[in-house]
């Protein structure tokens, strides 16, 4: 997922501490953010009321880039509180909607988003891709996608958000849910064909069954005019109901498997012991079929907790050991990824705890069932257990980073971040050469992560990335991790002829890093920055000036705040803008602390 741009010293902002701002200031901020998100709603009804090819949502786009645009120069971070029906900062309600069909806070809020954040340095490329994901929300495939992976995936650098891990529920279905529905849908009476089509369709979901099943009956003999010859009698029906309460009550069983949890506790006879050991497997085997693997996983608990607590002879434990190693094998693994390809709504909670208590032979084949599964919730799901189950075993993902699919090679390699062994290192100068610009991005993200003294010279090199987000990302990443020794080589970059041609978000990442490293001696080269004439393009003068002026104001010390108060006075208009502009982010600051 995407880590949050970082603002240097500014911690209170980043965790969204606007306290500071009081009496009318707070007043007009919550006006301005009214207005902000209001105009941000009404873009995205926009969208959903013309077609795409329509020249004015263009025109309401630019008016929500622009009004974010100026929040953020004004109060540098603006975080938005989502709740079940309401949007809101600082505690005033912007925006509320009870209605869920048609309510944005409420399908932010059931995908489990808690909190948006904007940060100084929002471009028009990520307002157009959040616009993009909010005017999506009641349109998405639950089962294949939600507004947390879809934020994910885009990559932001200024847009943060803060959600739970809320997956789905984790408790199966049965059809009638329970006896109730089952003697409600019962009905001794003929029933009429509305009431045949529908529950046709409580049979599979579809009626399909019921009609090909009708179909046939249509070419059969007429055995009785009077139907009611095939509707069941009221003590047939009752006797049914018996059946089905017997059915859908399994006390039965479970009664076994505390009566085999037993037998492994006390018996010491080797071959009744195995025999108890393989019938527990099969049963294990059969809840993961029917999808109950919240007993599956109350399973291999007590399992560990008998190899822990109880007194064992080594073959016991052994025994044990290898039943449990069998759950984690490749087809054991396989028979939950297509359960997981299934349509419908899995059980994801369950499964995630299911796999969290497999050792670690399970990791190889769920990696190679994380490559085949196409529903992003799942993925999401599988990349999670893999960062606990691996932790002690990174070196068991290296060979998958050979793997020719490269979303899997990218999954790995934020696996191996989060994961954040040393030991990882050497693998990611292979890594940083890949093909794929977004395998590369992901192997920088993951080495930010890494606490290792190695880590310093790949992100050096890769500063140097042909993909200008990428070089952003190193350039972040490389004073965090290098801090003082990082500026030769930040400076490097900034100083050389073309660097004013890239990009402007390129371009201030790299300021902000020098920002970051708040070093003394990066101000007399950003001040040569800030008053050099002649260099550059129009438009592009000002981006390097702003960005030297802002990395000043990050640096904060008294010589590099009397530049910016000398800039403030200047005669050359692009200097005395950058200046003022740099001064007000570090008296906002000040304020703050």
């Amino acid at each position: 997922m995407p880590a949050e741009s970082t603002e240097g010293k500014n911690k209170s902002n980043l965790r969204g501490d606007t306290s500071s701002i009081e009496g009318k200031d707070l007043d007009e901020a919550i006006a301005r953010a009214r207005d902000l998100i209001n105009t941000l709603v009404k873009t995205i009804k926009a969208f959903r009321l013309y077609p795409p090819e329509n020249p004015s949502l263009v025109g309401f786009c630019e008016q929500v880039c622009r009004k974010f645009q100026e929040f953020l120069s004004q109060y540098h971070i603006f975080v938005l509180q989502v709740e079940e029906s309401t949007l809101s900062f600082q505690g005033v309600a912007l925006y509320e909607n009870p209605d869920v069909k048609t309510s944005l806070a409420f399908h932010l809020y059931k995908d489990g988003l808690r909190e948006l954040r904007f940060m100084e340095g929002l471009e028009d490329w990520e307002v157009d891709g959040l616009i993009h994901i909010l005017k999506s929300t009641e349109t998405i495939n639950q089962t294949e996608d939600d507004v947390v992976t879809m934020l994910w995936e885009k990559e932001f650098l200024h847009i943060g958000y803060l959600a739970t891990e809320a997956y789905l529920d984790d408790t199966s279905v049965i059809i009638p849910a329970n006896v109730e529905q089952f003697r409600e849908k019962i009905n001794p009476n003929p029933p009429d064909q509305t009431f045949l089509a529908d529950f046709g369709e409580e049979m599979d979901g579809t009626g399909t069954d019921y009609y090909e099943l009708l179909k046939k009956a249509e070419d059969t003999p007429l055995v009785a005019v009077n139907r009611s010859v095939y509707f069941l009698s009221p003590e047939e029906l009752e006797e049914l109901r018996k059946e089905v309460e017997q059915e859908t009550a399994p006390t039965f069983i479970f009664n076994v498997i505390d009566i085999l949890f037993e037998i492994l506790a006390l018996d010491k006879s080797p071959l009744s012991y195995q025999t108890t050991i393989h019938i527990l497997q099969k049963l294990l085997d059969a809840l993961i079929i029917v999808g109950e693997f919240k007993r599956a996983g109350d399973l291999l608990t007590r399992l560990n907790i008998i190899l822990s607590t109880y007194e064992l002879e080594a073959w016991q434990k052994e025994a044990i050991e290898k039943m449990i190693e069998k759950a984690g094998e490749a087809e054991g693994m396989e028979r939950i990824g297509k359960i997981l390809e299934k349509a419908g709504e899995v059980p994801l909670e369950g499964i995630s705890r299911y796999l969290s208590l497999l050792k670690a032979n399970s990791i190889p084949p769920l990696i190679d069932v994380l490559g085949e599964t196409s529903n992003s919730k799942s993925r999401r799901m599988i990349c999670e257990v893999l960062v606990e189950r691996g932790k002690n075993n990174p070196e068991l993902f290296f060979p998958f980073l050979e793997d020719p699919r490269w979303f899997l090679v990218r999954n790995i390699l934020y696996i191996l971040g989060r994961i954040g062994k040393g030991t990882s290192v050497p693998i990611f100068q292979k890594v940083l050469q890949h093909q794929e610009a977004r395998v590369r991005r992901e192997g920088i993200q993951a080495l930010g992560m890494i606490n290792d003294s190695r880590v310093f010279s790949l992100l050096r090199e890769a500063i140097k990335d042909a993909d200008d987000r990428n070089r952003s990302m190193a350039a972040l990443n490389l004073a965090r991790v290098g801090k003082k020794a990082s500026l030769p080589a930040l400076l490097e970059e900034v100083q050389s002829k073309d660097f004013y041609k890239r990009d402007a978000a390129e371009i201030k990442a790299f300021f902000d890093a020098i920002g970051m490293v708040g070093s003394k001696e990066a101000i007399q080269p950003l001040q040569k920055m800030l008053e050099q004439k002649g260099w550059f393009e129009m438009g592009k003068k000002d981006q390097i000036r702003l960005g030297a002026a802002n990395a000043l104001a990050l640096i904060g010390t008294p010589e590099a705040r009397a530049i910016l108060e000398v800039g403030r006075n200047s005669k050359d208009e692009s200097i005395r803008r950058a200046c003022m502009q740099a001064e007000r982010r570090q008296t906002s600051k000040e304020f703050a602390v």
